[in-house]
């Protein structure tokens, strides 16, 4: 198994999320000194309470993200780990955050790192209410719907290949991936396979060999091996 993996991607997030934090904890401190020492200034104080509380959860978004252990992407790759080495997962380096190429086909992996009871019947997709998301200590956004995401993606990396190997009818397989072991799974009809990590090696070995031949996996990996910068 090959992991490449966009470095500096990750630490750029990783440094936002920190200095984001930093500065909100800065802001806020400086608004509520601001409502003792001088509480004729109450628009000033308020708007660093504010701005404070901004950063804060910039900075909560991307440490639980990037800076938390194991991120999603590392999630991924001890799912993975065992498969051979004619398998590529490229991570943040092409239209898609996270591809898959090997002999089952090219494949665009939606991850998902949301807990708690999540739903899904006929691609709709609920997640049960928590107070902590809602009011943003969680750090983490909501569910959302992955179906369209994964499509998206899906899309945006078939139209980067119909732009740079038009000759290679490759189809583009959307999956859905949730990373999070507290992620509790209720599926029904969804025209996109939801796999919880655990499950992502089996399924693919179970969809066998014949995806893609050994000639369009060297294709397309000397093509993503360009975008690796």
């Amino acid at each position: 198994m090959k992991i490449i993996r966009n470095e500096k991607h990750v630490k750029l997030r990783a440094r936002i999320g920190q200095w984001a934090s930093l500065g909100g904890m800065a802001v806020l401190g400086l608004g509520l000194v601001i409502s003792f020492t001088r509480p004729q200034w109450i628009g000033i104080s308020l708007a660093c309470l504010l701005m404070g509380l901004l950063l804060s959860q910039i900075g909560l978004y991307h440490t639980k993200r990037w800076v938390q252990r194991p991120r999603p992407d590392e999630v991924l790759e001890k799912a993975l780990k065992g498969l051979d080495n004619r398998f590529e997962l490229y991570s943040f380096y092409l239209p898609a955050p996270h591809v898959l190429l090997g002999p089952p086909g090219l494949f665009v992996l939606r991850v998902q790192h949301q807990e708690g009871q999540i739903t899904c019947q006929a691609d709709r997709w609920h997640q049960k209410f928590s107070a902590a998301r809602f009011l943003g200590f969680s750090g983490q956004e909501a569910v959302g719907n992955p179906t369209r995401a994964a499509q998206t993606e899906a899309q945006e990396m078939a139209a980067f290949l119909a732009n740079h190997v038009p000759e290679e009818a490759v189809k583009v397989q959307p999956l859905i991936v949730f990373t999070n072991d507290k992620a509790e799974l209720s599926i029904s009809e969804s025209s996109i396979p939801v796999l919880p990590y655990k499950k992502l090696k089996p399924y693919l070995r179970g969809l066998g060999k014949r995806g893609l031949s050994a000639q369009q996996r060297e294709r397309l990996s000397e093509l993503f091996a360009t975008q690796v910068t």
